[in-house]
């Protein structure tokens, strides 16, 4: 499967995931597109449109046959009388009756004639600011068209015009504006606004690849989903949540975990495990260290060991000595029961990464890396080792070979999907088996079952190596030893 077509395949499914989670945005947007649409319209200043109406027809006609013929003349002149309207002739008798409240061009632009087709009847609207200008201006033009037709229209033999005009329906000033219309754009803008909205969630979903959720997840890729790993708030305690919150939902989520890779061992021996990640940053180490406490809790024996020799974080995160442990084995010649430490009263011991060396992928790709792994399997259930992430260098893709299974672990906010997908294409070279994906600091939901949830005072262990009286002593030896290999 290509990253072209995950993402063709997931497209309409993280669209809808997309819609669920942010339909308040649309829905937002699109009623502030119409309120600042009603208070766009409210600024304008309103324009009034007053209408009179004109009838027109022949003065002479006795029979039936006479007013039709008249009357079929009379539509034919309707665009003639229409265009006189809005003439010279018309407009300046016009202009000198709206007492100069507007000026000639202004007139000139605010009226509009219209002749409904078949009919001899002409309407003259004016458009004001004011409603009684907007009706002066219409009867004004309409009066003034009465005369002007009168004057032009052909004569009788008695000297009469034989067109005839009269006005049916003067303009009165009219109740309501006529633009702008602020019903109808507040509609229009509230609707423009919510497809913009639209449009705007389509394409962040169509440009943003992030692996979101786990819907999204399973929809691109066929590796099984072991579990979450839930996005816990900042502290300034960086312990793994393990032990910060062990009887915490957080930590049951890894329980979880767990137990899923307990399913996948039944038909594959799952005793070294590599935990890495695609991209730096993603959380691989503390999956390590919260994947090992909780399966020490059982009556198996862990080692977890810290083989990101590049960016070593274990120690740190569990207050062990860092300077002795993975490297001092490999180059040092010092023994794997003597570099490991004990932590407090669990059943996982800890391989430290050691001082940084120069050459990480070559120690771990070396015989003596074969025979730390080998000798330990010969004391531990289980070994998970941290390495580093897959894209930065060879270290998981080297190590990988050499184990039973591998983890990859996703930062939900971080990781794209054709960065997992060149991720497994570089472990499936490397002819490493993936037991599954770990998708990382996810949002926690809203819970209304609080079972598990206890108060952060009541569910805090003070765990730390203090509690192995052998530990500190135990430490030292390391440190003569390794210091006595260094001299040899």
């Amino acid at each position: 499967m290509t990253s072209k077509s995950i993402t063709a395949n997931n497209r309409p499914a993280r669209m809808l995931i997309a819609l669920k989670k942010r339909w308040y945005v649309v829905v937002a947007t699109a009623l502030l597109a119409g309120v600042m649409t009603f208070a766009y319209s409210a600024t304008i200043p309103p324009v009034y449109q007053a209408s009179a109406s004109l009838f027109f027809s022949l003065r002479d006609g006795d029979s039936g046959a006479d007013i039709n013929q008249g009357l079929t003349y009379t539509q034919n002149q309707m665009l003639s009388y229409a265009e006189l309207a809005t003439s010279s002739s018309v407009l300046d008798k016009a202009y000198s009756n709206v007492n100069g409240q507007v000026s000639m061009n202004e007139l000139r632009r605010s009226i509009n004639v219209t002749t409904p087709q078949n009919t001899v009847i002409l309407e003259v609207k004016a458009r004001a600011s004011s409603r009684d200008l907007s009706a002066r201006m219409a009867n004004s033009v309409a009066d003034s068209l009465l005369d002007v037709v009168s004057e032009v229209a052909p004569a009788d033999s008695s000297g009469k015009p034989t067109v005839v005009a009269r006005v049916i329906e003067p303009a009165a000033p009219p109740r309501f504006q006529s633009a702008p219309n602020k019903s109808k754009n507040t509609v229009l803008g509230t609707f423009i606004g919510g497809i913009l909205a639209f449009l705007g969630l389509f394409v962040s979903v169509l440009l943003d690849t992030r692996i979101r959720s786990v819907a999204s997840l399973k929809s691109i890729t066929d590796l099984p989903l072991l579990g979450t790993a839930e996005r816990t708030p900042r502290s300034n305690d960086r312990r793994p949540v393990a032990l910060r919150f062990p009887r915490g939902m957080a930590t049951e989520k890894y329980r979880q975990i767990r137990a899923a890779l307990r399913f996948t061992s039944v038909s594959r021996e799952l005793r070294t495990l590599v935990v890495t990640s695609s991209i730096p940053g993603e959380g691989k180490t503390l999956t390590s260290l919260n994947l090992s406490l909780t399966m020490a809790e059982g009556v198996e024996r862990i080692l977890l060991i810290d083989a990101d020799l590049r960016r070593p974080r274990v120690a740190d995160y569990l207050g062990l000595e860092p300077s002795v442990g993975l490297t001092t084995v490999l180059v040092n010649g010092l023994l794997l029961s003597e570099a490991v430490q004990h932590f407090g009263d669990t059943r996982l011991d800890v391989l430290a990464s050691g001082d940084v060396p120069p050459n990480p992928s070559e120690l771990l790709d070396s015989r003596r890396m074969r025979e730390v792994l080998a000798e330990a399997k010969k004391t531990y259930d289980i070994i998970i080792i941290d390495t580093a992430p897959v894209h930065s260098v060879s270290d998981a893709s080297i190590i990988s070979q050499e184990v039973d299974s591998t983890i990859i672990v996703i930062d939900s906010s971080k990781l794209r999907q054709a960065q997992l997908e060149q991720t497994r294409d570089i472990l499936d070279a490397a002819g490493a088996h993936i037991s599954g994906l770990v998708l990382n600091r996810v949002k926690p939901a809203d819970r209304k079952d609080r079972y598990y949830e206890t108060a952060h005072h009541d569910s805090s262990v003070n765990v730390s190596p203090k509690a192995s009286p052998a530990t500190h002593s135990h430490t030292r030896r390391q440190r003569q030893r390794a210091k006595a290999s260094d001299n040899k």
